[in-house]
């Protein structure tokens, strides 16, 4: 299951943390699985840094596309950059232009309900007074870790 991946990522990521003389311990961070489908997140939580996540699939046999970060002042790369157009990068852009996605109608009108309606969402939120460093940490090892389509820079 994605949560489960995610989940093991982070406990691999606090015993890194603790080697490199940081720390990120289990109550610094909260998972938060919006599902599939799920519902645009309204706001990014007060005091937090977050990792969103974006999967498709099923909860057995999926795909990540996206992994991105929002520090505490990125509220609307949090909340809704990703499910449109007017941002330099976007998920949805990278959807659209994506053949396998073209073929079954996944078009610039219709994206943004087809995300929220077949993509899976988690975040996780990281207390943002452990840091930038820390949430690009998490970040670096989710890319590397789950290899998502749309970063073709790693």
């Amino acid at each position: 299951m994605i949560v489960d991946d995610i989940k093991h990522q982070m406990k691999y990521i606090e015993e890194i943390t603790m080697t490199l003389g940081d720390k990120l311990e289990p109550e610094d961070y909260y998972i938060e699985n919006l599902g599939c489908p799920h519902t645009q997140p309204k706001r990014l939580p007060k005091g937090y840094a977050a990792i969103y996540i974006f999967a498709y699939g099923t909860e057995t046999e999926y795909e990540y596309l996206k992994i991105g970060k929002a520090n505490e002042k990125s509220n609307a790369r949090f909340t809704s950059q990703h499910y449109g157009f007017h941002a330099p990068s976007t998920l949805a852009k990278s959807i659209c232009s994506d053949e396998e996605f073209q073929k079954i109608g996944v078009t610039p009108e219709n994206v943004k309900p087809w995300m929220l309606q077949n993509l899976h969402r988690i975040n996780v939120l990281i207390k943002a007074d452990c840091g930038k460093a820390m949430t690009e940490l998490v970040e670096a090892i989710f890319h590397y870790g789950f290899r998502p389509r749309y970063e073709g820079n790693i």
